[in-house]
C-alpha cells in the first residue's frame, strides 16, 4: 500500500520511545553538539532555544535543561512535559527584544530555505536573539562525491512492528545549482510511505562564515574532533558554533 504523508521525522518519532532505550543516544548526540568546539554552556542556568526538526531538546531535558523550541512548517512538534513549544515565528523573539544564551539549528536547519535571502534572514534573527552563541550543523557539500549528491545512504530503524527503511532523494534544480526538492520515501514492512518534498538549498562552510561575519559575529568554529549524525540518518554532519558578541 502507499501513503502520502507530511513528514518522516513525525513518522519515524511515533515509532520510538525516547524514554527507553534511545534516551541515552539521544543525550549523547546533544553534547556532542553543545560540547563542540570547547564549549561549556551552563546547563543550570543558561537559557535555549532549539529550532527546526530534531530531537535535541529531548536530549536537553534529559541534561536537565527546560529549552524553549520552534517547531517551523517542516518538523514535527514533538510533545514532551520538560519543553516550552512556542507556536509562532523566530522573528517574534527579535520583535518582542527575548533573548537566549544559546541557539540550536541541528540537522541541517540552514539549509531548509527556499532562498539565499531566506537563509540571510534566519542567521540576522538569530545574530539579534543570541546571547552565548549558536549550534548549527551542515554537510559539506563541496566535497560531496557524486552519487552522495542524489542518494543519502539508506537509514534503517528497527522496531517492535518491522523494520521501517528511509531513503532520501535530491532531485536538483538545473537554474537554481544550489537548490533541490528533496523527498523521502519510507518503506514498512509491505507499505511504502512518500512524504511531502521540500525545497532546500546548500550552505558551505565558506557562505554560511560570510553570511555570520556580515551580521557581526566575533568567532566562527568548525569543530574538527568529532562529527554529528543525526538521529533518524546515516550521514555525517560538522558542528559549527558561532557567536556575536
Amino acid at each position: 500500500m502507499t501513503e502520502y504523508i507530511e513528514t518522516c521525522h513525525k513518522y519515524l518519532a511515533d515509532h520510538v520511545d525516547f524514554d527507553g532505550s534511545f534516551k541515552s543516544i539521544v543525550e549523547v548526540k546533544t553534547k556532542s553538539i553543545i560540547n563542540a568546539c570547547g564549549t561549556k554552556p551552563d546547563l543550570q542556568n543558561d537559557s535555549f532555544l532549539v529550532l527546526g526538526q530534531n530531537v535535541i531538546q529531548l536530549g536537553l531535558i534529559g541534561l536537565g535543561v527546560k529549552p524553549v523550541v520552534i517547531d517551523s512548517e517542516n518538523s514535527h512538534k514533538i510533545k514532551h512535559d520538560g519543553a516550552i513549544h512556542y507556536e509562532g515565528e523566530l522573528a517574534d523573539f527579535v520583535a518582542q527584544e527575548r533573548t537566549f544564551d544559546w541557539v540550536i539549528g541541528a540537522d541541517e536547519w540552514l539549509t531548509y530555505a527556499a532562498t539565499e535571502d531566506e537563509q540571510k534572514q534566519k542567521l540576522s534573527c538569530i545574530s539579534k536573539i543570541t546571547n552565548k552563541g549558536f549550534f548549527t550543523t551542515i554537510k559539506d557539500y563541496k566535497n560531496m562525491y557524486s552519487n552522495q549528491r542524489y542518494f543519502e545512504e539508506p537509514f534503517v530503524l528497527r522496531t517492535e512492528k518491522g523494520d521501517i527503511i528511509v531513503i532520501r532523494k535530491r532531485t536538483w534544480d538545473n537554474q537554481d545549482r544550489q537548490a533541490w526538492d528533496n523527498v523521502n520515501y519510507i518503506i514498512h514492512n509491505d507499505d511504502l510511505k512518500i512524504c511531502t518534498p521540500w525545497r532546500r538549498r546548500t550552505m558551505y562552510f565558506k557562505q554560511l562564515a560570510k553570511f555570520v561575519t556580515d551580521l557581526g559575529a566575533t568567532q566562527f568554529t568548525v569543530e574538527k574532533n568529532q562529527m554529528y549524525k543525526p538521529i533518524f540518518s546515516k550521514s555525517l554532519e560538522y558542528v559549527i558554533v558561532v557567536k556575536f558578541n
